[in-house]
């Protein structure tokens, strides 16, 4: 993209008309940077040198530069710095929060909202959960309160809370779910499941042990006591089950085996034929029963999950709108809404046409449907009719995607590709999809094991949708190895009972599979490390011993895995850089530091001069 922009500004472009989209704000400074590096160094080439760089950029003759075209090349570094707003180079997040500041009323947003980072937004809506528990508990037999309670009876707290962070991560859909299923254009729970609406898994479970006559069932068990052993265990289990008091899930100790599954047979030979065809037209209707007691659980826990869906993001919402306060994925779906779906939507597009001629996508493969939305809205002149030279430009790569937790489907990718090359045959205008199937980073073994991975043609179909096939890459680096590890997965085994009485009863044995996998992990760093490891350089594009900066460890979540593998290097002597990020509310020695603060302001306060006293500030011990 650093060359794209540098080519349309050697073109005599309007910086300001130039919009890059990148994926994270750590991208859009490294572009920028790389640029700004990239056109100051122009500035002070020599004629030849400079002529090779710009003809290298644009594949021309160097010979066919004059000095005028030189010397706007030598302006460009001043010219870019000196565009009003500088050179749109931002993430999409920044621009739609430059547009809603800019159009506040038709956004329908406050004109001096704030915006939440990811973690202001997770602690608010962990708030949300706290009004969420307290609604629950101030009506017990409402709605929420009955959700709330089923889940938290059914669920152990991990599992809860997981349900919760869920519902958090999903808020968008499961409203957008919600909206279309009352507006009767999705299938409801009941529709999706094959449940019947209206009726409980209470109701299903009573009406069929109502419908048993019990002394039909009393008889027919005295009936299956005549016959053979395994008749007979037959008979001891429909004792225990005798409706109408033992219920439907005693039933199942009749008709199915240990293992839930339905008994082939309901009878030997040795018994009365007529008691064991009776019981299998009743094992029959059970089974039945049972699965749409099945279907009908599912559809309850559905709509119960919905139900604290919608509660939490009401809290949720009230609480960013009494801060004034938008999220992240606000800004999307508020800069979607005002370009696509709002009234004003005419007006503002009229207003910032003209404004960017050039939109430049980076990571299109993380791009949203939401976001995609943005990019049409933007660009929908660029294909009308008139030539005008206005262009979009994307780079991605759908096996890269990782942002699918935040809405990105890769598989649109194409998708897009695919509208746009529509778009541009029918405006007349040149569309080309070249593909850079030449990978400079990885190495042939890093490559092969990737293509093995997309082999399957369900991953496949995942990232390009049901048509197309998945670029397989090359690797330039020929000559240079690189290797893929796969460990065995790291098991905790049975301990002996030789703990100390008074040991914690959570605290892990030495050798849990935690810490073993983070101390084999320190161990084999140092290792490579020591041995003289060689690794490539990507600026030097050499071989040079490795190095422990050379490292990196990634972890799906930050838990006690994590923090066993900071642990587990310092131990080993490996230099880390420990956690990028720390919680100080949660950590000791910031509620000591508070402590302090409060003793400064109120010297009266002996009870925070106490907690002074006796924190590693003062070490002063009771006596």
């Amino acid at each position: 993209l650093v060359n794209r922009v540098a080519r349309l500004l050697l073109d005599q472009v309007d910086p300001g008309a130039i919009l890059c989209v990148t994926y994270t704000k750590a991208a859009a400074a490294e572009m920028q940077a790389r640029l700004f590096d990239q056109l100051g160094g122009w500035a002070v080439l020599d004629d030849e040198t400079l002529s090779e760089k710009v003809a290298e950029l644009d594949g021309r003759d160097p010979k066919t530069l004059d000095g005028q075209a030189l010397s706007r090349a030598r302006k460009l570094f001043a010219r870019s710095l000196e565009t009003p707003g500088g050179l749109k180079i931002q993430t999409i997040h920044a621009f739609c929060e430059k547009l809603l500041r800019r159009f506040p009323l038709e956004a329908g947003v406050s004109p001096r909202f704030t915006v939440l980072e990811d973690q202001a937004a997770t602690a608010l809506s962990h708030s949300a959960r706290e009004d969420l528990a307290r609604a629950a508990v101030a009506a017990p037999d409402g709605p929420i309160g009955l959700a709330y309670s089923h889940f938290a009876v059914e669920l152990d707290w991990q599992r809860f809370q997981a349900l919760l962070s869920m519902i958090e991560a999903k808020r968008a859909d499961l409203l957008d779910y919600i909206d279309r299923a009352e507006a009767g254009t999705a299938p409801d729970p009941y529709a999706l499941t094959g449940a019947e609406p209206g009726r409980s898994p209470e109701e299903l479970e009573h009406d069929f042990v109502a419908w048993i006559d019990p002394a039909e069932w009393n008889r027919m068990a005295e009936a299956m006591e005549t016959g053979s052993t395994n008749d007979r265990k037959i008979a001891d289990a429909m004792s225990v089950a005798a409706p109408p008091h033992a219920g439907f899930a005693a039933l199942a100790g009749v008709f199915c085996t240990q293992a839930g599954e339905p008994r082939k047979s309901m009878g030997t030979k040795s018994a009365p034929q007529g008691a064991v065809g009776w019981l299998l037209d009743l094992q029959t209707k059970f089974l039945a029963t049972r699965e749409a007691l099945r279907k009908a659980r599912i559809a309850d826990d559905t709509i119960k999950v919905l139900t604290l869906a919608r509660a939490h993001a009401a809290f949720y919402e009230a609480a960013k709108a009494q801060r004034g306060a938008l999220d992240f994925p606000d800004l999307v779906a508020r800069a979607a809404a005002l370009l696509t779906r709002s009234g004003a939507a005419a007006w503002v597009l009229y207003k910032l046409d003209g404004g960017v001629d050039h939109v430049l996508i980076d990571e299109a493969q993380d791009t949203a449907p939401e976001q995609w939305a943005i990019v049409r809205a933007l660009t929908g002149e660029f294909y009308s009719g008139q030539t005008s030279g206005r262009t979009v430009f994307a780079v991605g790569d759908e096996k890269q995607s990782i942002y699918s937790f935040q809405g990105a489907r890769p598989e649109r990718l194409r998708q897009e590709r695919a509208d746009f090359l529509t778009l541009a045959e029918g405006a007349g205008e040149p569309f080309a999809g070249p593909e850079l199937n030449t990978s400079y980073r990885s190495t042939e073994e890093v490559l092969a094991f990737v293509d093995a991975v997309f082999a399957d043609p369900d991953r496949t179909r995942a990232l390009t949708g049901p048509q197309g096939d998945i670029a397989r890459h090359i690797p330039a680096r020929i000559g240079q190895h690189g290797a893929i590890d796969l460990w065995p997965l790291f098991l905790d085994e049975p301990a002996p009972e030789t703990d100390a009485w008074d040991d914690p009863v959570d605290q892990e044995s030495v050798g849990s599979a935690r810490k073993r996998l983070a101390r084999d992990l320190a161990r084999e760093i140092r290792r490579q490390v020591e041995s003289g490891l060689a690794v490539f350089d990507s600026r030097t594009r050499e071989l040079r011993p490795a190095g422990y900066g050379d490292y990196i460890a990634l972890v799906r979540r930050r838990d006690a895995t994590f923090e066993e593998i900071i642990r587990a290097l310092k131990t080993e002597g490996v230099p880390v850089a420990g956690a990028d990020r720390l919680k100080l509310s949660s950590h000791i020695v910031f509620d000591d530091l508070i402590a302090l603060a409060r003793f400064a302001l109120f010297p009266d306060d002996d009870l925070s001069l106490a907690e002074v006293l006796r924190s590693p500030l003062c070490d002063v011990d009771e006596d």
